[in-house]
Parts: structure tokens; C-alpha cells; sequence
């Protein structure tokens, strides 16, 4: 196994010369880097978590205008704030916002703290997030460490082993550490995360384009397609679903709002979906449901679409099954479901593939 040295002080000198320059003349007009105050630096942090920087765009300058202070944050309903945050995903980050929000406003008077170490003792801020806020909004030298940024040292220092597992993980954070030491860390940072994101790509790297490709290791040993050596995650599991259109007349439609505990789309409404175990059970599990559920019959049970989507580790297939119910709509329904008007479906904040079928239904 490769010895894992840190770098030389000419090492870091040279990076962090290469790094600034690039990144001053190649960093993308990006909204949040109109302001660089914690607050804004921390929402879009969040946002960019799993998600693509080109959809976070307009989803940050809406939040800005509707939440532009931790104190608006704070004092937000749920409901609003998942609303808003409708279509992003991992709701759960939507959450600690608001919990993090509070934290701010009732320990530090709505001003955020400016250490990692009290960064990270708000709620939802974890290691990464507040070496950014501490470095891009107040200008200490924090690292930070997202998968861009490993890729890029991997590659530069010819790294093999999983970046995720120590001792490895550790050691990127240390050379992460040394390159932040020094003016305008928060510059520093981000040039590592926009040459990872621009640049030294998962596939397909732009080496001939890389301010680092002399100092680059693995371009010299001819390894940077296996850098870094992430290990294979495990298959996804399949599920098949039928989302149930359960209406009563033509404009009314059933919908649940999910529990707070749910493994997903806590605190979402949906349309009430139910597992498929075998091809013989399609139709027959969406008349069961709607007997125990609703204690009647439903007729006129209907393929309307058919659709994919993600969460996590689970690939789901869903049929979108409209079925119609006779009941008193006036009659008290099981807790957590309501029946709501086509119109009313636009002011919930739902997941993104029941947001579509309301799209085709409405």
C-alpha cells in the first residue's frame, strides 16, 4: 500500500497558485456567489446535495425571495417550506433547514456562529457544510470534503482505496485541511469543488484543460479512469406500486398525508399507493384497499399511466390506477386521508411523481 503523505510546503504553494487562478477565471456566474453571507451559503449547500447545480438554480432564487432570512426560515409553517422545496428531493434536508433555522434564531440570535465547531452543533450541519459556511461566507481556513473535491485529490496525489472508508477518508480530509490554510480559503475551496465538477469529471476527464495536469499523479501513472477506486454499491431493489386515483364524482380525488415517522415523503400528501407482490394481484389489491380503507366496493378501475422513480436504494414501477368509490364524502375517512377538490391538489406539497399524475389528471 502507497505511503499516504501530505504535501510539501512548495506542494501547497503551487496547488493553491494553480487553483485560484483557475478558478478566478473559470467560476461559474452562480446566484449564491452574489452573497456570500452564511445563510445563503448554507441553503445552497444543502440544496446542491445530491442534486444537479443546474436544477438547484431556480429553486434557490425562489427560496431566497420566499425565506431571504434565517428569522423567515424559522418562523415558516412545514407545510410552505416542504411546498417550496417540492420536486428537490430528500425532503429530510427541507427539515433540517427549518430545525437549523431555529437553532440559529433561538441560541445565536438569528447571527450565525462562525467556528466549524459551533457551526456543526446546529442541526443538519455536518463536517463538510461547516468547513464551507466558516470558509466561503467568514473566510477561516476550513476544508471542505465533497466528491468532487475527493476525486480531484485522489487523482492529483494517485490515490487508491475507497475515499469513503478510512484510513483514506482521514487522509483527504488532512490534505483538504493543508490546501485551505492560507487567504481566501473560501476561494480555495471552491475552486476544488468547480474543477471536480467542470473539469476533472467521474467520466470522461478534460485533462488537457486541468491547471493541475503537471502536478497530477495518476495522469503521469495512467490511472486517472480508476481514480478514485469507489467501492461497487449494491444493487437496487426493484418494487412494483400501484398509485390509486380514488375519486368520488369528477372533481373530488382521495389523497393521505404521510406520517411524520415515514421511512419517506414524511409530512407529503400523496395518493394513497399500494405494493404489488404478484402480476395476478394487480387489480385485486387497488378493489382490497379501497374495501378496507373506505369500506365499499370501487368500480371503473382504470390503467391511466404507467411511470418509474427512485428513492434511495429502491427503483420503483408504478401504475397510476384511477378507481371510482361511492362514498358520503361527508362521512369521517381514516386518519391521515382527505378528500380534496382538482384544484386544491396545486397548494399541496406532494412527491415529484404524484406531482406529475396531477399534472394528467387535473
Amino acid at each position: 500500500m502507497k505511503v499516504l503523505a501530505l504535501l510539501t510546503v512548495t506542494e501547497v504553494r503551487n496547488l493553491r497558485r494553480l487553483l485560484l487562478t483557475w478558478f478566478e477565471e473559470h467560476k461559474r456566474n452562480l446566484p449564491w456567489r452574489k452573497q456570500r453571507n452564511p445563510y445563503r451559503v448554507w441553503v445552497s449547500e444543502v440544496m446542491l446535495q445530491q442534486t444537479q447545480v443546474t436544477t438547484v438554480i431556480p429553486y434557490f432564487e425562489r427560496w431566497m425571495k420566499q425565506y431571504p432570512s434565517v428569522a423567515a426560515l424559522a418562523s415558516a409553517r412545514e407545510a410552505d417550506v416542504l411546498k417550496a422545496w417540492e420536486g428537490l428531493g430528500y425532503y429530510s434536508r427541507a427539515r433540517n433547514l427549518m430545525r437549523g433555522a431555529n437553532h440559529v434564531l433561538t441560541a445565536h440570535g438569528g447571527q450565525f456562529p462562525d467556528s466549524v465547531e459551533e457551526l456543526r452543533r446546529v442541526p443538519g450541519i455536518g463536517r463538510y457544510t461547516a468547513g464551507a459556511i466558516a470558509s466561503i461566507a467568514f473566510g477561516h481556513p476550513a476544508p471542505v470534503l465533497d466528491g468532487n473535491v475527493m476525486r480531484v485529490l485522489c487523482r492529483v496525489r494517485d490515490l487508491a482505496g475507497d475515499p469513503r472508508k478510512a484510513p483514506l477518508h482521514e487522509h483527504l480530509w488532512s490534505l483538504a485541511e493543508q490546501l485551505a490554510t492560507g487567504a481566501d480559503s473560501g476561494s480555495l475551496n471552491e475552486s476544488l469543488m468547480e474543477l471536480g465538477a467542470l473539469v476533472c469529471t467521474p467520466k470522461n476527464p478534460q485533462c488537457a484543460l486541468c491547471p493541475l495536469r503537471r502536478q497530477c499523479l495518476a495522469l503521469k501513472c495512467g490511472s486517472v479512469e480508476q481514480r478514485p477506486e469507489m467501492a461497487r454499491s449494491k444493487g437496487a431493489t426493484r418494487r412494483e406500486v400501484h398509485i390509486l386515483l380514488v375519486r368520488q364524482g369528477r372533481s373530488r380525488v382521495l389523497v393521505q398525508e404521510r406520517e411524520p415517522k415515514s421511512t419517506h415523503w414524511a409530512n407529503l400528501w400523496a395518493f394513497p399507493y399500494v405494493e404489488i407482490t404478484s402480476p395476478d394481484t394487480r387489480y385485486a389489491a387497488a378493489r382490497a384497499w379501497a374495501k378496507a380503507q373506505l369500506g365499499r366496493d370501487a368500480t371503473n378501475v382504470t390503467a391511466v399511466t404507467e411511470g418509474k422513480y427512485a428513492i434511495t436504494r429502491f427503483r420503483f414501477e408504478y401504475t397510476a390506477l384511477a378507481l371510482d368509490v361511492s362514498v358520503n364524502p361527508k362521512k369521517k375517512l381514516p386518519s391521515g386521508y382527505a378528500w380534496v377538490e382538482h384544484a386544491q391538489l396545486h397548494e399541496l406539497a406532494m412527491p415529484a411523481p404524484h406531482r406529475k399524475l396531477v399534472k394528467q389528471i387535473t
